[in-house]
């Protein structure tokens, strides 16, 4: 039986994924962008683990893990089919160009939270997005005829069944989970006026593990040599419909809101720099499959909001960003809503010379890595 999940659960980050090629031109990239990325990285002080091949052959990656379980994915789109396979290069590039993150420029991406089936928190997130339509549907009917026409703020949010995916390591083990990602924008549904659906990177996804987790992100790599501890904040970056996007996000990190508590403009707009922000927990417990398809599996991947806070457990911010000047307004053109920037510890006499005064990091960032911020830890 799943179990119910609690109106105080702050939802754990499993990982950000980082994008080091671009996927259309995957088929005539001479070096690997993947080994170029853990170059980089590992030259910054992290220490990268090659992750290997996803079960598609689409995608590689490579993994930065943090001693609290949090992981970077650096991820790059495959130039050919791997041999094995038997698939031709035609057929392989058909596929590629029908993978949800083919349209994606180099950078950040996505970001996913832990479990979110066993524990109930992405069938609870879709009923409360599911009772906020409902309720801003009612209040746009009692006021239809208004003058000047009746404005609702209502989520969009909608988590879609899991599905299954995996990959084989370089070690040759075979991991597997299960993924929940949001339903992508579809427009006004034919059951009500309100549209449905987010963009990709506006929420995150949900992955639940089917193998233990140790072996997906092994822990004995997350010592690094710049004293990284882990991510300090994440920053998610909005253009348009601002309020519908922070309900979202908030629902998503099981921290619901009523529009009516939020700065807004007369627009229906969020007031830049008065944006309360969301949590994130990184505490993880044992690392077990999930429950619903795997044998005795009975912990959650998420903590209760009191037990954080009595036990000194870490969490991590999630900044809400409205966007006010030509760059920010450039990324969301080049890169869309999202996940914008990321902060990461990394110990005060490690920071490398390439760390100028405003903390961005401009080796990555020259690299076409997006946006990388390194918060010094002070002993």
């Amino acid at each position: 039986m799943r179990a119910r999940a609690s109106s105080s659960l702050i939802p754990a980050l499993d990982h950000l994924i980082l994008l080091v090629n671009d996927p259309p031109k995957a088929s005539s990239q001479r070096t690997s962008a993947l080994e170029r990325s853990i170059l980089v990285f590992s030259e910054l002080g992290f220490q990268v683990s090659r992750g290997g091949l996803h079960a598609d052959g689409l995608t590689s990656n490579a993994l930065i893990v943090f001693p609290d379980g949090v992981y970077i994915e650096l991820i790059q789109f495959e130039p050919t089919p791997a041999p094995e396979s038997g698939e031709n290069q035609q057929d392989f590039e058909a596929r590629r160009r029908k993978h949800w993150w083919y349209h994606c420029a180099p950078g950040w991406i996505d970001w996913c939270l832990q479990d979110g089936i066993s524990d109930g928190l992405i069938e609870s997130i879709n009923d409360n997005a599911k009772r906020l339509r409902e309720s801003a549907l009612q209040e746009l009917q009692s006021n239809e005829g208004e003058e000047g026409g009746a404005k609702v703020v209502a989520p969009r949010l909608l988590y879609s069944a899991p599905q299954e995916g995996g990959r084989t390591t370089t070690r040759g083990d075979e991991i597997k989970w299960k993924v929940s990602f949001p339903t992508p924008p579809s427009g006004k549904q034919a059951a009500s006026p309100l549209p449905i659906g987010n963009e990709r990177s506006a929420v995150p996804f949900w992955c639940a593990d089917l193998t233990p987790r140790d072996l997906r992100v092994p822990p004995t790599y997350a010592h690094h040599h710049n004293g990284s501890q882990g991510i300090a904040e994440i920053t998610l970056l909005y253009a348009k419909d601002t309020v519908t996007s922070y309900l979202d996000v908030s629902l998503a990190l099981n921290q619901p809101v009523q529009p009516d508590t939020l700065p807004i403009t007369t627009d229906f707009q969020l007031v830049p720099n008065q944006i309360p922000h969301r949590l994130l927990s990184t505490l993880s417990s044992a690392h077990k499959p999930d429950a619903i398809a795997a044998e005795g599996i009975t912990t959650s991947s998420h903590h209760d909001a009191s037990a954080i806070s009595a036990g000194g457990g870490k969490l991590i911010r999630a900044i809400i960003k409205v966007a006010e000047d030509p760059e920010d307004e450039k990324w969301v053109q080049e890169h869309g809503e999202g996940l914008y920037e990321v902060s990461v510890y990394v110990a005060a006499d490690k920071l490398p010379a390439s760390a100028p005064p405003d903390g961005i990091e401009r080796t990555t960032f020259e690299a076409g890595f997006g946006r990388i911020r390194l918060s010094p830890i002070l002993h």
